[in-house]
């Protein structure tokens, strides 16, 4: 027995005697040589167990003792990877020791590194895709694009260390890259810039997912995500807007979540010019302050109060602040109602639109025909009427009597057939006029100009 215990063992080397001794009694001699390379996995998968099954639950239980989500993330999933790291990794130091060739060694080697380093990098990515779409929310402010562009250099990372295994340089693949960049630029410049845009947007935090904005006074919504093209609002109505990040970085944004949610609402009001304004104005401040105790959504803040006069009645504007801009329509309509009401339980009348029109009398004009005033409107519009319908003007008639009327509006101008009109009155300097429609009188005379 001690001859056995002292022979060579096929240059295998044991990390503890009973597996020696384990390995000259039970192995055959050709298996002899990976007794030393089974110890090590088994040792690997008990070290994966323990840290599966033991050690990580109670960082998990650790960790959901307080409120940051992000160490939930990382411990719940190197939870779930601990045992396949711990037999990855035991592979990859029990390759060397494999009786084989060097070349396989090597290459096994490399195969078991890729297949630990692809694990690793998988394993990253769905951690931060995990805690992007933890933060998407108005306390995070995680987007799709800040998970593309984090996940995109883990792969690079990733794929560069695989190659790197295997003996790949990426430095002349990143250099043609720079060289075929401007013709990629190029073509897709609008989407570049898009994405440029959105990487601003979510850098400099002027927007988070989860706020409430207004772009360009148009738009209004709530952030629900910044894509590497688009960012996405979502609607009071739960319509989904999608605005490109070039545009939405170009307009003008009102950010109704920054610094704060609180806001002011304007409740406007009208009554009329015969109200006491300081009355008033005190009637407002006291409705507001006993509204207050069934409106929970309004701030202590004083109101205020802005007056201006309108065209038919005193227009009032109430300012009340409120805690929530969310709550700021239905706010508005409870406070128009309270405000309504007390000025009903006043007195006080809301106007109607009102419009004073001032006509003259038929005196009026009858005095001013007998005091030699030019001819109304009315009247000349009548008389150029009766004219385009072939009948006597009665106005002008009893204005002008024929005896009165100058000699040259009494004489006719026979009419040019050549010119197709009534020729100028030489004597006289009248103007060519245009032929008027009147038929051949029955002697055969040429129609006359009147």
């Amino acid at each position: 027995m001690i001859e056995v215990l002292s022979a060579p063992m096929d240059d295998a080397v044991f990390p503890l005697p009973q597996l020696q001794w384990l390995a000259l009694e039970i192995l055959p001699k050709a298996a002899r040589g990976y007794a030393d390379v089974a110890a090590e996995l088994v040792f690997a998968l008990l070290l994966g167990l323990l840290l599966r099954f033991v050690l990580f639950p109670l960082m998990v239980r650790a960790s959901a003792s307080n409120d940051w989500a992000i160490d939930d993330i990382i411990t719940a999933r190197l939870r779930d990877r601990a045992l396949l790291w711990a037999v990855l990794a035991g592979v990859v130091a029990a390759v060397p020791d494999l009786p084989w060739k060097a070349r396989s060694i090597a290459v096994a080697d490399k195969i078991a590194s890729a297949v630990l380093a692809l694990s690793v990098t998988l394993t990253l990515m769905r951690i931060v895709s995990e805690i992007v779409g933890r933060n998407q929310s108005p306390a995070g402010g995680g987007t799709t694009l800040i998970k593309y562009i984090i996940n995109g250099l883990l792969l690079l990372l990733g794929v560069g260390a695989i190659l790197g295994l295997f003996g790949v340089s990426v430095f002349p693949a990143l250099t043609a890259l720079g060289v075929g960049g401007l013709a990629v630029a190029l073509a897709f410049q609008d989407t570049l810039a898009n994405v440029f845009a959105g990487v601003n947007l979510s850098a400099s935090r002027q927007i988070r997912v989860g706020d409430f904005v207004n772009v360009d006074t148009k738009l209004e919504g709530f952030v629900t995500d910044i894509g590497w093209r688009t960012t996405t609002l979502r609607t009071l109505d739960d319509l989904l807007i999608y605005i490109p990040n070039k545009r939405l970085g170009e307009a003008i944004m009102t950010n109704f979540s920054r610094p704060d949610p609180t806001m002011w609402i304007e409740v406007p009001i009208r009554v009329g010019f015969d109200v006491d304004p300081e009355a008033l104005e005190a009637i407002l401040v006291d409705e507001v302050r006993r509204a207050r105790e069934a409106l929970p959504g309004l701030r202590e803040t004083p109101p205020a109060v802005r007056m201006r006069v309108g065209e038919w009645a005193l227009e009032v504007r109430v300012f009340v602040q409120i805690q929530n801009f969310v709550d700021r329509n239905p706010l508005t309509t409870a406070m128009l109602k309270r405000l309504l009401l007390r000025l009903r339980r006043e007195g006080l009348v809301i106007p109607l639109p009102q419009r004073v029109i001032h006509v003259p009398s038929a005196g009026a004009d009858a005095s001013a025909r007998s005091s030699g005033s030019p001819t109304s409107l009315p009247d000349r519009r009548r008389r150029l009427y009766a004219r385009s319908l072939g009948q006597p003007s009665a106005t002008r008639s009893n204005s002008h009597p024929p005896a009165a009327r100058p000699a040259h509006r009494r004489r006719r101008r026979r009419c040019d057939p050549l010119h197709g009109g009534c020729g100028p009155d030489l004597q006289h300097g009248a103007r060519r006029t245009n032929l008027l429609a009147i038929p051949s009188s029955q002697n055969g005379r040429t129609p006359l100009c009147t």
